[in-house]
């Protein structure tokens, strides 16, 4: 079985995380009012320190979504490299 390039993992995680939450970040200002709140309270059980669809918010959750997706490629990549062997 072929080993896992985690940095390319962690690169493919990352990026693809960032943009689903920048759609994500989108979709929120596009909803209609009554589903808003909703919206907004999963963000904020999401992301920590996530206040509202600002700036500071989108900025946090951007960074939280980077390091997230490196993270996952760390462990998962180590896993598989370890066990499937």
């Amino acid at each position: 079985m072929r080993t896992l390039d985690i940095k390319k993992l962690g690169w493919v995680l990352s990026v693809f995380g960032m943009l689903a939450f920048v759609v994500c970040f989108v979709w929120g200002s596009v909803i209609p009012e009554a589903v808003r709140p909703l919206h907004l309270q999963l963000l904020q059980m999401s992301y920590v320190g996530f206040s509202g669809m600002n700036l500071a918010s989108f900025a946090s959750g951007l960074v939280q979504t980077f390091v997230w997706g490196w993270i996952v490629a760390a462990v998962f990549g180590w896993l598989w490299n370890r066990f499937a062997q």
